[in-house]
């Protein structure tokens, strides 16, 4: 049996998103790809946005902390291909990349300084244990590079944004977001 998987509905932009996932942008350093690209996914309660983000402090991962989801293009992908196959497997295929694609693909994204692409998906509340627990029916290790995984407000990420932003410092998280035995605490 299948996990109740959401559908993948339309998007939402305010001013404070934009800076938000600006944010995000430059704290995420590009891959060293021709076009990288992500999607940063959110859902609204009522007049509140919640980011779904996940660590990215594992062994290997160069201190990159929680941020959204993306990386590098493969075989001449557009950026919003790449953004839906990544988010994909950095969610271990709960998120459809066809369900994304379909979402962002009339989307001109957000290109930051390193040329990274970043789109932006309005999807339902899922607990993120589903996420963290889902079993993709392809066991490739791109599936597992990523987690746990946390909604996070974006209020947490918009106190940050009063200053300048530094793509070289680490952005502190309220650990009470967090999920114990998190790697890092940091955007």
């Amino acid at each position: 049996m299948q996990p109740n998987r959401p559908s993948v509905p339309g998007a939402f932009m305010t001013k404070s998103a934009f800076l938000a996932l600006t944010f995000l942008l430059i704290l995420c350093p590009a891959a060293h790809a021709e076009r990288p690209a992500g999607i940063l996914l959110y859902f609204k309660a009522g007049t509140k946005v919640y980011l779904l983000l996940a660590d990215h402090a594992t062994p290997g991962s160069k201190d990159r902390g929680w941020g959204g989801f993306g990386g590098g293009p493969e075989n001449g992908e557009s950026p919003a291909e790449t953004a839906a196959r990544e988010t994909a497997e950095e969610t271990r295929g709960f998120f459809l990349a066809a369900a994304l694609l379909k979402q962002i693909e009339s989307q001109t994204p957000v290109i930051d300084t390193n040329g990274f692409a970043l789109f932006f998906a309005e999807i339902p509340f899922v607990p993120v244990q589903q996420v963290a627990n889902y079993q993709p029916k392809n066991m490739d290790r791109a599936y597992f590079e990523r987690g746990p995984f946390a909604w996070i407000p974006f209020s947490e990420v918009k106190r940050h944004l009063a200053g300048d932003i530094d793509g070289t410092r680490k952005y502190s998280i309220d650990r009470h977001f967090l999920p114990a035995g998190s790697s890092s605490d940091w955007f």
